[in-house]
C-alpha cells in the first residue's frame, strides 16, 4: 500500500506527464527530417517513464505515433523531438546544450534553476501547485515556438548570462 507521500509523488508525476503531452500540442517544431514516430526522450531514471509510456499509448501527436526511450548517458541520445532531463543530469546540461546545438529538440527538466541555465520548459511547485517556467530564447535556440497561449500560462525566465 502506497502512503500518501507516494501518492502524492505518483499523482504529480502523473500531472507532469499529461503537461508533457500537451506541451507538444502548443510547441510548433519546422518541418524536419524525423520520420514518424514523435519520440520522448528521458535522460536518466525518472518515474515519469511509466506514466509517459501510458499516455503515449492512447496519444499520437498530428496522426504520429509516440514512443518514449530512454538514455543513461548524453552521448546515447539519438534523435528525439523532445528530452527530459532529470536532476541526476543537471550537472551535464553545458554538455547536453553543446551536443543539442542546432537540432530541433525541446529540453524539459523538473530541477530548480535549470530554465534560467537554458532549458526550454521546467516545471516548478508553487504554492504546492504545479506550473512551469519557459525559457524563450532557449526555445528560439531550438527553433521552435511556443503558441501564446502556452505562453500565458508560464512564468517566462531568461537565460543566466
Amino acid at each position: 500500500m502506497l502512503n500518501a507521500s507516494a501518492q502524492d509523488n505518483d499523482r504529480l508525476m502523473r500531472f507532469k506527464a499529461v503537461f508533457i503531452y500537451n506541451f507538444i500540442d502548443y510547441v510548433h517544431w519546422p518541418e524536419t527530417e524525423f520520420e514518424e514516430p514523435f519520440k520522448i526522450g528521458l535522460l536518466g531514471q525518472s518515474p515519469l517513464e511509466d506514466p509517459l509510456r501510458e499516455i503515449a499509448k492512447k496519444r499520437s501527436s498530428e496522426g504520429r505515433e509516440m514512443q518514449v526511450e530512454m538514455y543513461d548517458t548524453i552521448e546515447n541520445i539519438k534523435e528525439c523531438h523532445l528530452i527530459f532531463i532529470t536532476q541526476e543530469h543537471k550537472e551535464n546540461l553545458d554538455s547536453l546544450s553543446a551536443q543539442l546545438q542546432g537540432q530541433n529538440i525541446l529540453t524539459i527538466s523538473d530541477t530548480p534553476g535549470l530554465a534560467k541555465q537554458g532549458v526550454s520548459i521546467n516545471f516548478v511547485l508553487v504554492k504546492g501547485k504545479l506550473k512551469f517556467e519557459i525559457n524563450r530564447h532557449a526555445l528560439n535556440k531550438a527553433n521552435l515556438r511556443a503558441s501564446a497561449q502556452l505562453l500565458k500560462l508560464a512564468i517566462l525566465v531568461d537565460d543566466l548570462q
